[in-house]
């Protein structure tokens, strides 16, 4: 597993975004960026629509149609979301790793694991800038991606315990590097799901518990995935774990 100290690296090409005047539709990514953070994937939606109404240059298009893309997936628009990723993919191929990191949950949601894990292995060569308004790591996605397929994949092939527990346990170490609570409770799930797949059930309980209380204690209850609060389907998840059941499929 390659380290993540690499993406930290001053990037001087994305200076125009950060430093210079604001492109147009920038001010709009800005505020989708405030939507996601809270969670509000229609206000972020509206705000990017806005963003790509104004846009004249390439970084405008590339992270308005990822961030859109993301959206769309927690909203379970998995047709809007694909094509976003690949318009911001076709906007500036080869540039960054988050296109990559979010089209990998598409397939995954679609079924093609192993397209998913070819998407999250390319959002790690590709890494990621910090600048503005970057809110998460695509490589740590990526990991928690690889994660969620290793612990709950449907076919038997490509189920790894160990290596879902490891990248799983890498995405939630790097967890300063994900300002979005809804990929933090995504991931902390995916480490209960992948005690599960390795039949520590006592610590898949143990870590589920955990991520549930950060979500009352942060106040992320109104979190959703596809029109559903998170909580309520990690307490589902909860309910599995101690009953000794690990998961198969689901989200990712």
């Amino acid at each position: 597993m390659q380290s993540l100290r690499s993406f930290l690296m001053p990037l001087a090409v994305l200076a125009g975004l950060s430093a210079c005047a604001p492109m147009p539709g920038e001010e709009f990514i800005n505020q989708g960026r405030q939507s996601t953070l809270q969670g509000d994937w229609d206000g972020s939606i509206n705000a990017l629509n806005q963003a790509l109404k104004m846009a004249k240059d390439d970084e405008v298009f590339y992270y308005s149609f990822f961030r859109r893309c993301d959206a769309y997936t927690w909203k379970g628009l998995i047709k809007n979301a694909l094509e976003d990723c690949n318009s911001s993919i076709r906007a500036m191929p080869e540039f960054y790793g988050y296109p990559y990191a979010a089209r990998g949950r598409v397939f995954a949601l679609m079924g093609q694991h192993v397209w998913a894990l070819e998407d999250y292995n390319v959002a790690s060569r590709l890494k990621s800038a910090r600048f503005g308004y970057m809110l998460d790591s695509a490589t740590v996605l990526a990991y928690g991606g690889k994660a969620r397929i290793f612990a709950t994949s449907p076919e038997d092939g490509l189920r790894n315990a160990e290596k879902g527990i490891e990248f799983a346990k890498a995405a939630v170490g790097y967890e300063e590097y994900v300002k979005t609570p809804a990929h933090k409770i995504l991931n902390r799930d995916t480490l209960a799901a992948a005690y599960a797949e390795a039949g520590k059930f006592s610590e898949a309980v143990a870590e589920q518990k955990k991520t549930i209380a950060m979500i009352r204690e942060n106040g992320w209850e109104s979190v959703t995935y596809g029109g559903r609060p998170l909580l309520s389907i990690l307490n589902r998840h909860l309910n599995r774990f101690e009953a000794g059941q690990p998961l198969r499929g689901g989200i990712y």
